[in-house]
């Protein structure tokens, strides 16, 4: 995938907010007394480079992964641990393994999937997590609504965190479309078709052909790639 400035890919987020109605929803539950690292899982096999691109104009290289338990990035320090970056707004973007990522506060990290002209497709995942509503023995416990994983987590350094009752990590998954004008969207089928500007019967014919999910990843990158080339 082309490496582009990420204030080009991504000005429509940064103009406006984002309101994404396909997403997928995905609980764990941990355990009282687990620790939370024993949940992690990582985007990519292994810690790789990474070019990270400071807002200041600096650029740094780290082996990094990202964790999909927390959805945040980690890098190896020179001690070989793994630790969270703890001051993401000063990124501007992230290139990991021919992925691009761009962090935006409060918001969390977007990784853009397909890039064609003015037109990308990007995924986001957050991570949250909220109490289990019963206690091993029956009794409720406390409803504290959903947390952010910041709270729960170091972001100074990588440590075993463990929890008196058991709790649901959640991880909402949503695919989005961006223009470079400034709109947003949820990569949904109409806006496929926007994107498309061909026969509908054709496109319709590829989703049925192709059997297209819109909450799969791949499946998506498949239809962005018919609908941008169908373009040129």
């Amino acid at each position: 995938m082309k490496y582009a400035p990420a204030a080009f890919l991504f000005a429509a987020f940064l103009l406006q907010g984002v309101t994404a109605s396909a997403q997928i929803r995905e609980k764990t539950i941990i355990h009282s007394g687990d620790s939370l690292s024993n949940y992690f899982t990582f985007l990519f096999p292994s810690f790789r480079d990474a070019k990270v691109k400071m807002h200041d104009g600096r650029s740094v290289v780290y082996k990094m992964n990202f964790n999909l338990l927390l959805c945040d990035m980690e890098f190896i320090d020179a001690k070989g641990d793994s630790l969270v970056i703890d001051n993401p707004a000063e990124i501007d973007s992230i290139l990991l393994d021919s992925c691009l990522f761009i962090y935006v506060d409060k918001k969390g990290y977007f990784q853009s999937l397909s890039v064609s002209g003015d037109v990308s497709l990007a995924v986001s995942r957050v991570a949250a997590f909220e109490p289990v509503p019963f206690g091993g023995k029956g009794a409720k416990m406390p409803s504290g609504g959903v947390v952010r994983y910041n709270s729960l987590y170091n972001r100074g350094g990588s440590m075993p965190l463990f929890f008196n009752q058991d709790i649901y990590a959640l991880r909402t998954t949503s695919f989005l479309i961006f223009y470079m004008g400034g709109q947003t969207e949820d990569a949904g089928k109409a806006a496929f078709m926007r994107i498309y500007h061909g026969d509908k019967g054709t496109f319709d014919e590829f989703v049925k052909t192709n059997k297209i999910n819109f909450n799969k990843q791949g499946d998506l990158e498949k239809l962005f790639h018919f609908c941008t080339q169908a373009k040129m």
